[in-house]
């Protein structure tokens, strides 16, 4: 590792900037559904990853359909996408990844960053994932200044930077499909567990909503022509929330309910959204046909419409040799670091679900050590910035060097 301590130490010295520029982008509002706030934080971290790349750009924003609280679709706006490149023909490819939205929306009182101590700070976004976003930069910046002393040619890099990995990445998902017939392997930069461990399986997850259209009616006069959306929908909650446990290790979570109105009104509308967890991608058929003949039942019981909206977004990532072999070369990464790495599978999903899907075999979290993401009190250890900026450096060194090599293609699995 002496060959790359002047890179390493060049990291630790930019620990006060790697802080400093956190704050500045976690102070910025990136809601999901913020697309102002996402093209300005677009502009801040387009002009940083435009310096060690050949070319960088802003993609246009695009839209995604959304059932709304009146069960109509509407196309949702979303923020632009940033695609950096550098040495495009080199033989060895990476695609290195992460998100600048946050679950945090405008409405939220969660908005600046606060220091808690001198180890931590609290704020929207510092661990998911704008902290990994400052990571991904500064590894990249030192793998740079190794290539100029050195000449290595033999590592390329893309980076891509969504702006909807939160609700999806509806509008981003053709850029990993697009990167994968390019790279050979991907690294993400969501965070590590508070402890450091990195994650090695995920579940599967697909967002879902049914629309139950009744009769509206006069709940005096005429309620016995009335057809009540909210009692079909309380139905239809009840038996999706008995399909856990069909399943092994399949989850649905039933999270919202839109409808109603006076008490004097049979309603005539409900709206009932849920969310489905996996570890099979075989159970998905099997399981869209069991709620539509639920549907199909509830229905024909009640009189109510009930039509399903919605998809698997993200397949199940599984642990493969491949993965098992990045995981292996980061460990040795750690060692040389002092970290001693484990990994563990998770119940959440990312774009590694779909990178893996796609053949592509990824770590996806390289962030920082942080933890109570999606919650008021998201931390990050301040520490973490440079030491996950020095572990992700240290293997794009051993990379460009020829020291480690890409893991198999998963290609076609």
């Amino acid at each position: 590792m002496s060959a790359y301590a002047p890179y390493l130490d060049w990291i630790e010295s930019q620990s006060g900037l790697m802080l400093e520029t956190l704050i500045s982008w976690a102070n910025i509002n990136s809601g999901s559904f913020n697309p102002l706030g996402l093209s300005h934080l677009a502009q801040l971290i387009h002009a940083e990853f435009a310096k060690p790349a050949d070319s960088a750009t802003i993609l246009p924003a695009g839209d995604f359909e959304q059932i709304d609280v009146h069960g109509q679709t509407v196309r949702i706006p979303l923020g632009p996408n940033i695609h950096a490149v550098k040495r495009p023909h080199a033989p060895r490819q990476v695609l290195l990844a992460i998100h600048m939205d946050t679950v945090y929306g405008l409405e939220s009182p969660f908005q600046t960053v606060k220091r808690l101590d001198d180890q931590m700070i609290c704020g929207p976004g510092v661990a998911d994932a704008k902290g990994g976003l400052v990571i991904m930069l500064f590894a990249l910046q030192a793998l740079e200044r190794f290539v100029l002393d050195t000449g290595e040619q033999r590592l390329g890099w893309e980076v891509i930077v969504n702006s909807d990995e939160e609700i999806g990445s509806p509008g981003s998902a053709h850029l990993f499909n697009e990167a994968a017939q390019r790279v050979q392997l991907a690294l993400l930069f969501e965070p590590s567990l508070p402890n450091g461990a990195l994650v090695s399986s995920r579940k599967g997850s697909g967002n879902f909503s049914v629309i139950a259209s009744g009769q509206a009616a006069h709940s005096g006069r005429d309620f016995h022509l009335g057809r009540n959306a909210i009692v079909a929908a309380a139905d239809v909650t009840a038996e999706l929330h008995r399909l856990n446990g069909r399943w092994p290790e399949l989850t649905l979570n039933v999270a919202r309910i839109d409808g109603g109105g006076p008490s004097n009104m049979v309603p005539a509308l409900a709206i009932v959204r849920f969310n489905i967890r996996y570890t099979e991608r075989g159970h998905e058929p099997e399981v869209l046909s069991t709620i539509r003949e639920i549907l199909a039942r509830i229905s024909s019981q009640t009189g109510v419409e009930l039509s399903l909206h919605g998809d698997f977004l993200a397949p199940p990532k599984s642990l493969t040799p491949a993965l098992e072999t990045m995981l292996s070369q980061f460990q040795t990464c750690g060692h040389e670091l002092g970290l001693d790495l484990v990994w563990c599978p998770s119940g959440g999903a990312c774009d590694g679900n779909r990178l893996a899907a796609l053949g592509i075999p990824n770590v996806d979290t390289l962030g920082v050590r942080g933890g109570k993401i999606h919650s008021h009190d998201e931390f990050t250890a301040i520490e973490s910035l440079a030491e996950r900026a020095k572990l992700t450096a240290l293997y794009l060194l051993h990379m460009a060097a020829g020291k480690m090599t890409p893991p198999p293609s998963e290609h076609g699995q």
